[in-house]
């Protein structure tokens, strides 16, 4: 995938490859797990380059250096995307079960999976069994250029709000702890810290009035 490719000239511009590789994960992208197809509602991004974007809470794990790598970890499963030099994980907090005979009003969303932990459990509950033989399937599908019959139906907005369960004493300036680097889509489904969302969704969207917002989002946030 190229658009996992971060352009380093500036703190600024590695933030703003964040906003694209999520705009096309959340769009172009359903994931598979054998017989069953989820899409990604919830992602936080963690990027460690030298002397230009140090994010303290990266693992700065070995995996992390490759790009488009299943990095399996104690918080999570990451979508990697380093570069060979720098280290990058797309931690995957969210996902939505889609099926055919799920509600179009509600996105073809049959089951939601919340939690970077239950979404780790939810993945693994899907592969074979122990002794079942076959391979496995377990890969995010492209369906950019074929998008008739792939239930996903594109979100009003991509939110960048802050990420979860961060310690502050990690980051003296807060820097990065205060950072948007949390993307999520469908605010009325199930996700955490909502009254965080309304607010940068305030900010980031300032043509929406509050009573959009708090529709948006299926309760009084505002």
């Amino acid at each position: 995938m190229n658009e996992m490719e971060i352009n380093c000239s500036s703190a600024e511009k590695v933030q703003n490859s964040f906003k694209g590789i999520a705009e096309r994960l959340f769009n172009d992208f359903k994931l598979q797990i054998n017989s069953s197809f989820y899409r990604l509602l919830d992602i936080e991004f963690y990027y460690f380059a030298d002397g230009v974007y140090e994010d303290v809470y990266a693992h700065k794990h070995v995996a992390q250096l490759q790009k488009g790598k299943w990095y399996f970890h104690g918080s999570g499963i990451d979508i990697t995307f380093g570069n060979g030099k720098n280290y990058g994980g797309i931690l995957i907090r969210g996902i939505a079960k889609i099926s055919g005979e799920a509600s179009k009003s509600n996105y073809f969303v049959e089951k939601e999976v919340h939690g970077p932990l239950n979404v780790k459990t939810e993945i693994c509950s899907n592969l074979h069994g122990a002794f079942e033989t076959g391979s496995n399937t377990f890969q995010l599908i492209d369906i950019s250029l074929d998008r008739m019959g792939a239930l996903m139906k594109m979100p009003t907005h991509i939110i960048e709000t802050k990420r979860i369960g961060l310690n502050s004493d990690k980051d003296s300036d807060e820097k990065f702890y205060d950072a948007k680097l949390r993307y999520v889509i469908f605010p009325r489904l199930k996700l955490k810290d909502k009254t965080q969302i309304a607010r940068d969704m305030q900010m980031q969207f300032p043509a929406l009035t509050t009573a959009e917002i708090n529709e948006e989002l299926g309760s009084k946030f505002l």
